[in-house]
This record gives C-alpha cells, structure tokens and sequence, in this order.
C-alpha cells in the first residue's frame, strides 16, 4: 500500500498558487468541541472552556467568510475541529460549501456518522474524509479517548462511507497508549483498501490549560522506533528490508548556509491558511494562538496580506539550515515553535527523533531477523 499522494495537477496548481502568493488553500476549524476527549488531543476544549473563551460562530458567519476566501482564489478547503460534526449547523455548512464549488475534505473521528450523515453527504460529496482511528478495539478508545464503544462507532461510519463511494482515508495517531493496536489498524485498513496515514510523531501540547501533557508522545527515540515499525508494516518485510538496506546517514554538509536561518519551505502562509474557531488568521494550525487579526472583520485581502507578512519574517534555527539531516528531518516551522515557543533554536525533540532514524531502523530489522531465525 502507497502513502497518500496528491495528484500532478493539484501539486501544480499549489506550486503556482505558492508562486505568486495566492490563497488557494483554507482550513476552517468550525469548533474546538468534541464528544470524545482523548488524553493526548491538543484542540479540544470543553463546553465551559469554550463559552468563557467566546460563542460558537454560525453557519452564516462561516458562509460569508467562505465567500470572501472564494473571491480571494481559495479552491481547496478543509473543515476541522475539534470534531466537526458536533457543529449544531455543519448540515447547512458543508451543503452550502459544496455549492460554492470548493474540493471539500473533512477531518472526523467518524463516531458521529450514521446513516442519516451518509444519506446528506452523498448528495454533496467531500473529495474526501480523513476519518482518525484511535484504536483497534473499543478498549482502546476507552483508555485512549474516553469513549467506550468509538471504534465500533467510528468502524460502522468507515464501512458506510465505503459502501456509499464516498472517499476516505485513515489518520492515525501512534501513542504509547495505542501502540499495540498498530498492526491491526494497518490490517483493518489493508483489508478494506483503504489509504492509511499513521504517525509517530506527534506535536506537543499548545494548551495551557487542560491536564493535556506530553506523556502521551514517545520519547524521540521511540518515536523514530515506531516511524520504521510503521513502514515495515505498511509495505511488508522484503520491501522495507530491501530499502532499509541501501538508507546511508548522510555526510556532513561542507556547503552550509552560514548564520542566517532559512525562511518556512512549506505552503504554509505563502498559499495556505487556517482558520480557529474564534477567528484567528494563522499560517498552520499549529502554530501558537496568538494572532491579532480576526477573520470574520474587515478584508480578507488585507488579512492574507498579514498572514504572508507574518510568514515573510519567520527565520528557522540556523543549525537547521546547517545539518546534514535536514532533508530527513523536514522540520517545519510549526514544528519548531511548537516544541520551542520561538523560531531561532533548534527543536531538541525532533533533533534525537531524526538522529534515531537509522540505529532505531537498524533495532528493528535486528528484531525481525532474529525472529525468523527463531
């Protein structure tokens, strides 16, 4: 099973968009509001939390912003949460958003699907549902989420979106806490020929004040431990020995970029955006809440033209721009900051993470022979 990838045309048209500084791409993160409340979650607020903090915005505000994007050449349009179908109007918003004409993709945890859900989405398709499975079994979801029949819940959602041609794919979250499930949760999704994404690495916390903390995350090392248990697993033994065997560490890199760090290589405020709940403007979700611009007041062009400048004057660690695993690395500026809280040191974190790639890869394969040799 291949990852996911974009197709030729819409990684063109994100490249041209990139190219010229036009919003092409949104998310709208209609509420931070779920019916799950997993340990590990970093958005989730819960009633109280979010009524101190400010009221829910209505479909018609969403719509009208909708609109302005529309205008400003936003195509592309992912709607969020926390868990979205908890939204009271998200009938009326996503119906409308499909008749503007936007690539609809929706982030679930599929637990609130039903049949009724499935019957109104097959009118107004999404391209795509990117449904997170937090377990293999409702024990997990249980432990993990506090929600004792989720995957059963989140299960029947995946089979009826299936049946109904309905596009999906599976996130999934690896933690300490639902480690074990991983060969199953590849398995489940192999079995019904569905695209799977899982990851090891997870963001620390942004929150200050839920009993989220990071011991829900692995250690770096694990972390790089579970990234390689990921691909055996996804692409079977002989493929992931066969590539694993010809992985090099990569020479220091003679040709450094001196003392100045580089500027965010990813879409991210050049050609995308993401919406909160309370109407920040921010280059990526995760990047720290803090913006002073709200989105649903005064002209979107002039709050895209503040997110690009926001963007224009982010500079990554200049050890970054140095070290010779920078292209294994991929350190975003979200990442960055989120383990940080600024942009000008390196993330220690992700740095033991990267490192750990190849001996944690070496681990694994170690484990694997030996067992066939047993």
């Amino acid at each position: 099973m291949n990852m996911p990838v974009e197709a030729a045309m819409v990684e063109y048209l994100y490249q041209k968009a990139s190219a010229s500084g036009s919003p092409i791409s949104g998310t709208f993160e209609l509420t931070p509001l779920c019916n799950m409340n997993c340990s590990m979650c970093y958005v989730r607020l819960s009633k109280e939390e979010q009524t101190a903090r400010g009221e829910l915005k209505s479909a018609e505000e969403w719509l009208n912003l909708a609109r302005r994007c529309k205008d400003a050449g936003m195509l592309f349009l992912l709607i969020t949460g926390g868990e979205p179908f908890t939204h009271p109007e998200i009938r009326t918003i996503i119906e409308e958003l499909h008749r503007m004409g936007f690539i609809l993709t929706i982030n679930t945890n599929g637990t609130m699907i039903d049949e009724e859900t499935v019957s109104w989405l097959k009118k107004v398709p999404p391209a795509r549902i990117n449904v997170t499975l937090y377990g293999a079994d409702n024990d997990t979801y249980k432990r993990l989420c506090r929600c004792p029949d989720g995957f059963s819940k989140a299960d029947k959602a995946i089979m009826l979106l299936k049946e109904n041609g309905i596009n999906i794919k599976i996130n999934c979250s690896v933690t300490p806490y639902n480690a074990d499930d991983l060969p199953e949760i590849i398995s489940y999704a192999k079995r019904n020929e569905i695209v799977i994404q899982p990851t090891a690495y997870m963001f620390p916390s942004n929150k200050k004040s839920t009993e989220t903390n990071n011991e829900f995350r692995f250690s770096p090392e694990k972390a790089a431990y579970y990234t390689a248990y990921i691909d055996y697993l996804i692409n079977g033994k002989d493929k992931f020995l066969s590539f694993s065997k010809d992985a090099v560490i990569p020479a220091d890199n003679d040709d450094n970029c001196g003392k100045t760090g580089e500027g965010i290589k990813c879409r991210a405020g050049k050609c995308s955006f993401w919406i909160t709940w309370d109407g920040q403007i921010l280059p990526c979700g995760m990047f720290p809440r803090n913006a002073e611009k709200n989105a649903f007041e005064g002209s979107f062009d002039e709050l895209w033209a503040y997110t690009k400048d926001m963007t224009d004057k982010i500079r990554l660690p200049a050890d970054c721009a140095e070290c010779r695993l920078k292209k294994e690395c991929r350190a975003c500026a979200a990442m960055v900051i989120s383990e940080n809280g600024c942009f000008d040191k390196a993330p220690e974190y992700r740095c033991r993470y990267v490192s750990s790639f190849y001996t944690e890869r070496n681990r694994l394969i170690n484990e694997i022979t030996h067992k066939e040799d047993n």
